[in-house]
């Protein structure tokens, strides 16, 4: 079976979820992609395509924004006659980080699996529609139409879609009125327990106001040991960091910030967490907390999204509303130490469970299906 992989994903959770399954595919795999995404395979087929509006000031961007929507449609159209004339038995088609569904679907006639993360969280959550800035609404109101319309119209092309929790599956039927099967994920073998001491209360995501790291820094200040906190990120934002600096500073926490460490040094920076705080709002599964618990970390997470359905609650870590006080109460149990003993044990079984290996699995399964469902 051949299987055309189709995405423009940089680093970040989906991108490493779609690592890690097309790594453990046992079939031909053949990786299609714009230049802005990060490949998942050595050998892709790339089509150049360099927006314009992120190069130029604040200003000079509304024109810029729709010309690059138009040079993105021609990009996806031109690699759906790529991904065609590779005559694949099915497409497996993964987001977009501009419009998150892959244009390329309207133009494609063999049969695609859609691995939908979340939907478009800007078109169909309230708080991010209205966190639009008020003086660009007007002009960019036509532009944002357009991608609604655009992301609506690949998704109904999709013969069938997958996604990575319940929660996900629900936002998915809410916002598009179709079905998405649910597929496990996993965790690389790599990440497991070790002997390290605790050092730090660790949080894991993106430099944005949604992944709570600034939830975490005040968390961090109202435990009895103020412990130091260390954030991880897949990639630099510096502003984001300048002020996550000054909050550490202000409320008395000592922060270390590190951005796109290897895989060694992010199982290091688990077994060496008191916990792992994941914060994030309304995450659509949370790679992050059940990478931590494998490496024998509890976790905290926020009771929203997907991520209470990746921990044992009371057992491996704790759901909490996205307040610092309720997270920090939770951090001072772990001071127990035959409280952090157990739940270390009980999060690292639970973690182990979680494989690579059974979700390409599945995928390949599913995959197998909509090949034959022509």
């Amino acid at each position: 079976m051949r299987v055309v992989v189709l995405h423009n994903l940089r680093a970040g959770g989906a991108h490493r979820r779609l690592e890690e399954q097309v790594r453990r595919l046992h079939v031909e795999v053949v990786e299609v992609c714009p230049s802005t995404a990060l490949p998942v395979t050595d050998d892709p087929f790339v089509l150049s395509f360099r927006p314009a509006a992120p190069e130029r000031a604040r200003c000079f961007r509304p024109p810029l924004r729709y010309l690059d929507l138009f040079a993105l449609q021609v990009v996806w159209r031109r690699l759906a006659d790529a991904v065609t004339s590779l005559r694949p038995d099915v497409v497996f088609a993964n987001p977009c980080q501009f419009l998150q569904t892959p244009s390329a679907l309207l133009a494609l006639s063999a049969p695609t699996l859609y691995f939908c993360d979340e939907p478009r969280r800007v078109d169909y959550e309230p708080r991010a529609t209205s966190g639009r800035n008020s003086l660009t609404r007007l002009p960019y109101a036509p532009l944002h139409r357009a991608e609604r319309l655009l992301d609506r119209r690949a998704v109904a092309r999709a013969t069938r879609l997958a996604t990575n929790s319940r929660h996900s599956a629900t936002a998915i039927r809410a916002a598009y009125g179709r079905e998405a099967e649910v597929l496990p994920m996993g965790v690389s073998a790599d990440f497991r327990p070790g002997n390290e001491r605790p050092r730090h209360l660790l949080s894991v995501g993106t430099l944005i106001d949604d992944k709570g790291h600034e939830l975490v820094l005040r968390a961090a200040a109202l435990t009895r040991r103020r412990w130091p906190v260390l954030v991880v990120a897949p990639r630099a934002n510096d502003e984001a960091q300048a002020r996550l600096e000054r909050l550490a500073r202000h409320v008395g926490v000592a922060l270390s910030v590190r951005v796109a460490i290897s895989d060694a040094e992010l199982v290091r920076a688990y077994r060496q967490a008191q916990a792992t705080l994941y914060l994030a709002l309304r995450e659509p599964f949370g790679l992050v907390a059940i990478e931590a618990q494998a490496c024998g970390c509890p976790v905290i997470v926020s009771a929203e999204g997907g991520l209470p359905e990746t921990l044992l609650p009371g057992v491996t870590g704790w759901a909490v509303p996205r307040d610092p006080a309720p997270a920090a109460v939770c951090v001072d149990e772990l001071d127990r130490p035959e409280t952090r003993a157990r739940m270390s044990c009980a999060a690292a079984a639970h973690g182990a469970g979680a494989s690579w290996e059974r979700s390409a699995s599945l995928l390949e399964d599913v995959l197998e299906s909509v090949a034959h469902a022509r």
